[in-house]
């Protein structure tokens, strides 16, 4: 989920603005306006698009990012890497085309209850636009009673009944072996689909990241929905459930520090006939989830190139405007108040396993390098972040 910052300017000269596409190297816009555009990618389920402040990308690339985030209400530890090869599709002088892209690697998760790995692949044809999926095999080790089944898109599925359930020997389950009383040890796989955009105007910074996501785990015989610790929804087994991340962000002119707003949305794309019993009534948004909050990141260090770079701190804090488990909703047996936000905490780094060519020295009549402001915009390496 870290974003690509590019700057589109226009260079006075006296002719004005060129008319064939060609014009796009120059660039489009004033410099007064200061616009910028990044693309975004995924934490969780995306790629990072970490892009060089003042060149394109070599022709071969080997990036990483590692991020390491706690959470609290509801309460989860994780670690997410992203090990990923690029190969440069074209070249370009414009700042808007030339971080472009094809690429593949592998995503492992692990946190004390359950972890992931799988591969990706990622398309970014342009600076301003990602596209990526997933595909990850997932193993719960049936610790902390994180992962439990249910029958039903109503079942209760609130962190009390949740531990309820797993002090109980509800009999034999999809683990492999013997299981003790509540231990709920199971697998499968999640296929994520993905794409990020991001917008930049002054020091202003919009940002939408959005997947498409489908679980396919073992689950006890009878039962159609789990809770999934990660996202804290009830997914739809078998089935579809959405995620959107929409980011209001302020740059300090410094680039390191950003501060802003994150609203979260999930929709969930529940089936009558196999995500609810017999004679329930059906609701296909009736465990949808809202929260909003202050996000803001520090990056201590901008090294391009380097194999430890971007090193950043954050925080998110959100409240649930909708979450029956944690709005003191007439469902909410745990009694949660909707005044106890979510809270994360984390820490991030990114880097470049291969050696980054230099620029080539620029002739002194060449046009002059873009501005910081008109080039890479740090918000992408402080505000990707996914809880």
């Amino acid at each position: 989920m870290l974003g690509a910052a590019v700057g589109l300017t226009k260079r006075v000269n006296g002719k004005g603005l060129p008319a064939t596409l060609t014009s796009l190297r120059r660039g489009l816009m004033p410099n007064s306006a200061r616009l910028s555009f990044l693309a975004a990618v995924g934490l969780a389920t995306a790629v990072s698009a970490q892009t060089l402040q003042y060149q394109g990308p070599p022709l071969h690339r080997v990036v990483h990012r590692n991020t390491f985030a706690l959470r609290y209400n509801p309460l989860g530890l994780l670690y997410e890497g992203r090990f990923t090869y690029r190969l440069r599709l074209f070249e370009s002088d414009s700042i808007a085309l030339r971080d472009n892209f094809i690429g593949v690697g592998l995503t492992p998760v692990a946190s004390p209850a359950f972890i992931r790995a799988g591969a990706y692949v990622e398309v970014q044809p342009l600076t301003v636009l990602g596209f990526w999926a997933s595909y990850t095999f997932v193993q719960y080790f049936g610790t902390f009673n994180l992962f439990q089944s249910f029958p039903s898109a109503r079942s209760n599925f609130s962190d009390a009944e949740i531990s309820r359930l797993g002090a109980l020997d509800r009999g034999p389950g999809p683990c492999p072996g013997q299981c003790g009383p509540g231990e709920y040890v199971t697998n499968g796989t999640e296929l994520t689909i993905g794409a990020d955009f991001q917008a930049k105007v002054l020091d202003f910074v919009v940002r939408s990241r959005a997947r498409l996501v489908r679980a396919d785990m073992r689950l006890r015989d009878g039962d159609t929905v789990f809770y999934d610790q990660f996202y804290d929804v009830m997914v739809p087994n078998r089935g579809w459930y959405y995620v959107n991340d929409f980011d209001l962000l302020y740059q300090s002119p410094n680039k390191r520090l950003v501060v802003g707003g994150r609203y979260t949305h999930t929709y969930m794309f529940y089936s009558q006939a196999r995500h609810f019993q017999s004679g329930e009534e059906f609701d296909p948004g009736i465990n949808n989830m809202h929260r909003v909050g202050p996000f803001a990141g520090y990056t201590f260090k901008i090294d391009d190139g380097a194999a430890f770079n971007n090193p950043t701190v954050f925080v998110l804090v959100q409240w649930w405007l909708q979450n029956v488990n944690r709005t003191g909703t007439a469902r909410n047996p745990d009694g949660i108040s909707q005044a106890l936000p979510l809270i994360g905490l984390g820490f991030q780094m990114t880097g470049d396993f291969l050696p980054v060519p230099k620029p080539a020295p620029r002739a002194e009549n060449a046009a002059p390098a873009p501005t910081l402001e008109q080039a890479l915009s740090q918000v992408e390496r402080q505000s990707d972040v996914t809880f």
